[in-house]
């Protein structure tokens, strides 16, 4: 069978024929998995797994075929067996271990800088929604000003640069006072 009849097959429903052509692989990757530290069992198993997943992609209406349908199959068995050989790698044991000896320092953690963070977060529920929209949106989202400009309606970039002026000097008025606050 051509491949094109392969995937004819599978898409009309007749997948029998189709994969007892597609089996004429394995042996291929079987010696692949065996040459790399796996057994025959693993093979057999990923290889099912691999004609699971072949037949999903080929059965959805959008599939096309960019290589040839061995190909394919390989590429997605070399996958599977990768992603067993990271999880044989990994050692519960040890990665158990390491977490019960982590610091604040190890996580990441760091109080001065959860402050600060409380400090803005503080500074933001006391600004207008206007200002707490023009950061969100020039800070966290990096949009221009043009677009700023244009999303919130403002006559001019000028005027959405003057705006976003004038909500930063309230935010440093606010953190200001609270620092003083904070101190007194």
């Amino acid at each position: 069978m051509t491949d094109q009849e392969i995937i004819k097959a599978i898409k009309n429903g007749k997948r029998e024929k189709a994969l007892k052509e597609l089996y004429a692989e394995f042996p291929k990757i079987k010696v692949n998995i065996l040459s790399s530290g796996g057994d025959e069992m693993i093979a057999r198993q990923l290889f099912h797994d691999s004609l699971i997943l072949l037949v999903e992609k080929v059965s959805k209406p959008d599939f096309e075929l960019t290589a040839k349908l061995s190909t394919f199959l390989y590429g997605i068995n070399r996958f599977l067996w990768k992603n067993e050989l990271r999880k044989r790698q990994k050692n519960p044991e040890l990665e158990w271990k390491d977490t019960l000896i982590l610091s604040a320092e190890d996580i990441g953690y760091n109080e001065e800088k959860e402050e600060k963070i409380k400090l803005l977060e503080r500074i933001l529920t006391q600004v207008t929604e206007k200002c707490k929209k023009i950061f969100e949106l020039f800070y966290f989202k990096k949009e221009s000003m043009a677009d700023i400009a244009k999303k919130l309606e403002f006559s001019s970039i000028n005027s959405a640069k003057t705006q976003k002026y004038k909500c930063m000097e309230k935010a440093i008025q606010l953190a200001k006072q609270t620092q003083t606050n904070a101190t007194a």
